[in-house]
């Protein structure tokens, strides 16, 4: 006879574990007991000598589907004489536990959700220990049912006897409920007038969108609009209410065979449709669907998504009742413009009116508001430790909040993020907690989200920053906010910022060389960086080895929401006034008074952001003068290219002295501007301009190789979204014999941004 204590960290609460550490031991003829706290799971266990050595083999081989444990320590302690094995009440303590994301509803429970003679058939909150809400209804840890936002529904003696019994799907699964018990679904107008409850609510939602209307429907995380993607009037009217003219809508499809008729849809990308994790995911336009191009203008990619909620199983039933066909639904973010989304009832009707004919309401608050994440596929390369080429573009449900683990350890702080897709970090040691996508952090409304969630985020990991880390860019507002928390506050570059997430990322201690692409990253020199060749020497060392050459910015905002600013000026600069060419929709006074600005340099900022060349290109070509949202006109740029085009435009390294060596973008202007004025086809003209910033970034690794003998590459910014530049380029450097690191579990663009700020904070006080 032998006893052990065990604790077990990591996502080891809301995924049935406590139930499968029951069951393994009691097979085994084992006594103790099995116990949450809110650092993790307690066991105590004692039996033959080869029973529970068994039983610590099964632990980690055996997991639940949606476990993970990060660590497991085993002591020996005096055989107690337990009688039985019991599965104990939780308990509080003072260290943290992991806090498992929203998860997808699993086979099983769909399966009885179809099942007439199933007590939960048709119900649309159906769940159990494999599936359903976390993160979005926890208020406290440890995680039990009255530490969540199910506390107000008092299990039926049904669902009861599942809740205590260990053998038992839903054995503690703390969102179970019933017809009988649970959360209950109804449909209302604008007004909030009901109009109909149950299963007829869900019917008359379905009928609103068959008939062309626009429903907003309460999600896991928030709310959604949502109409048929089919139905052009309806996606037109849909854009014109969310005053989304451009911006790309993600889809839902009934099922993977209906998503391929939208998206040429490979079996790595479906896979990831049908994942726990559920994501949006970017795949290629198919041809031949004619509402694609209303849905997804100028983008050869849309986000598709499959249904991971039982009540949106439950809304395509219905609409397949009324026209049984492969049904895609626009299924977009409820929100205002660049606001949080929407998870309260009343503040949907209140702000989402406008958009919506009816509202498929429920009563199961969400505590936690958490959008969907979106993932790009890569293809034609291995990522960094063989774990797959899938990229996290949002960090948000069915991700967040699973910690990453960090190369070095760091003290308790907190990293506040960008401004622009923000997301915060709070870290401890080696374990960093990326937040769910926080937003815009430009408005009041996204920084009381910001405050909100960090607050829950300490309280539930027990970490109380001794630092904040925040962006130089001393007039973001989460800079402000940072400063005014009464901790010691420090600064990273944003570059170098996003240099320490892919490293992060990676478990990679440098060195490395970074490649930074972005469009905006206040610069140590005060001006706006963007195309960036770093170097990390490993030790507490960021160098900028080089950069594109700086290029006027004509108006700051307005440059960058007009595009064709940003292309005069850069021919005026490159090329002279004679040089200059016009652009549609846009007056020759508009013109000459760009023009006038470039020529005085006043109210001129200075850039080397790759971002705004793409923005240039794409205005001179004629693809967007003008945007409606961020990215669209590289994003245009981007699905433009023509693929089998290997020709690229000329440039030059330029190295003044002893600073870093500088791109100079002279000659690639020149050809562009000469390949319009010869009507060359656009598609070529943007894989040209492409192909010649591959080779750039390529050269650019090479030479500081040859400075430092780094042969290990890093990648990040938000430019590294764009597939065609990424998978180019990191197939040259593999080629070229580099060690590429790229992003998975965390976003290249400014979403990431704040993992780095943590991973900065590692550096200080080295050598």
């Amino acid at each position: 006879m032998k006893a052990y204590r065990i604790h077990i960290s990591g996502i080891v609460q809301g995924v049935g574990f406590r139930p499968f550490v029951y069951r393994l031991a009691t097979g085994r003829g084992l006594a103790g007991f099995v116990e949450n706290d809110s650092r993790g799971v307690n066991i105590e266990v004692e039996g033959e000598d080869q029973a529970v050595d068994s039983l610590l083999g099964a632990i980690p081989a055996e997991l639940p589907p949606q476990a993970a444990v990060d660590r497991l320590t085993a002591e020996e302690i005096e055989v107690r004489g337990h009688s039985g094995f019991l599965i104990r009440e939780s308990s509080a303590g003072a260290g943290a536990t992991r806090i498992s994301p929203d998860i997808a509803v699993c086979g099983d429970c769909l399966a009885e959700l179809a099942d007439p003679h199933d007590r939960r058939h048709g119900y649309p909150f159906i769940n159990c220990t494999n599936c359903g809400p976390r993160l979005s209804i926890i208020k406290s840890t440890p995680y039990d049912r009255p530490a969540t936002t199910m506390a107000d529904f008092a299990m039926c003696p049904d669902c009861l006897r599942e809740y205590r019994d260990p053998g038992d799907r839903r054995f503690h699964a703390q969102p179970n409920a019933c017809p009988a018990c649970g959360p209950r679904v109804w449909a209302c107008d604008a007004s909030g007038k009901t109009v109909a409850e149950g299963g007829g609510a869900i019917e008359a939602a379905a009928r609103h969108v068959s008939s062309g209307g626009i429903a907003a429907v309460k999600g896991l995380g928030g709310f959604h609009i949502c109409c048929d993607a089919d139905n052009g009037q309806a996606v037109s009217r849909l854009r014109e209410l969310k005053r989304r003219p451009d911006k790309p809508l993600a889809l839902m499809a009934v099922s993977l065979e209906a998503a391929r008729r939208a998206c040429l849809v490979s079996d790595a990308e479906g896979k990831l449709l049908g994942s726990p994790q559920a994501p949006i995911v970017l795949c290629r336009k198919a041809e031949g669907w004619g509402p694609g191009g209303a849905v997804s203008p100028g983008n050869s990619y849309i986000g598709m998504m499959l249904p991971y909620a039982p009540l949106q199983h439950l809304l395509f039933r219905a609409l397949r009742e009324i026209d049984d066909r492969p049904w895609l639904l626009v299924m977009t973010s409820g929100n205002a413009r660049d606001l949080p989304i929407e998870s309260d009832n009343r503040q949907a009707l209140d702000r989402l009116g406008d958009a919506a004919g009816i509202f498929l309401m429920h009563d199961r608050d969400i505590e936690n508001r958490n959008d969907d994440s979106i993932v790009i596929q890569m293809k034609g390369r291995k990522a960094e430790g063989g774990k797959g080429t899938a990229q996290i573009v949002r960090h948000s449900r069915g991700y967040a909040p699973n910690p990453v683990a960090l190369p070095k350890a760091v003290g308790p702080c907190l990293a506040v993020g960008g401004q622009m897709k923000n997301t915060f970090c709070l870290a401890e040691g080696k374990v960093a907690y990326l937040s769910q996508h926080i937003g815009e952090a430009d408005s009041l409304e996204t920084m009381e989200f910001l405050r909100e969630m960090y607050g829950k985020y300490r309280r539930w990991f027990k970490i109380e920053p001794e630092t904040v880390v925040h962006d130089r860019h001393p007039d973001y507002l989460t800079t402000r906010w940072a400063q005014s928390l009464g901790v010691r506050t420090t600064a990273v570059q944003h570059h170098h910022a996003h240099l320490m997430s892919v490293l992060a990322d990676n478990r990679h201690q440098g060195p490395a060389i970074g490649v930074m692409f972005d469009g905006t990253g206040y610069g140590t020199d005060g001006r706006i960086w963007g195309g960036e060749f770093l170097f990390f020497d490993g030790g507490a060392t960021i160098e900028r080895l080089g950069h594109l050459e700086y290029l006027p910015l004509p108006g700051g905002e307005a440059a960058i929401k007009n595009p064709w600013r940003i292309a005069a000026a850069y021919g005026r600069h490159l090329l002279g006034r004679e040089a200059t060419a016009r652009y549609k929709g846009v007056s020759e006074e508009e013109m000459e008074a760009v023009i006038r600005q470039t020529e005085s340099g006043i109210n001129l900022a200075w850039t080397s952001s790759l971002g705004r060349l793409f923005d240039a290109a794409s205005a001179a070509l004629g693809i967007c003068p003008k945007i409606s949202f961020e990215a669209q006109a590289a994003m245009a740029l981007e699905s433009l290219a023509a693929e089998n085009c290997s020709e690229r435009y000329p440039y030059g390294i330029d190295r003044p002295g002893d600073g870093p060596a500088i791109v100079s973008l002279g000659g690639l202007w020149r050809e562009l501007t000469a390949d319009i004025g010869r009507g060359t086809d656009a598609g070529r003209c943007a894989a040209r301009f492409q192909n010649a910033i591959v080779d750039i970034a390529i050269a650019m690794c090479d030479n500081i190789k040859l400075l430092t003998g780094c042969e290990t590459a890093a990648l990040s910014g938000g430019v590294f979204q764009n597939r065609f530049l990424l998978e180019r380029i990191a197939a040259g450097l593999q080629s070229g014999g580099y060690r590429v690191l790229t992003h998975r579990q965390v976003p290249s663009n400014d979403g990431g941004l704040a993992l780095g700020q943590v991973m900065a904070l590692s550096l200080e006080g080295q050598d």
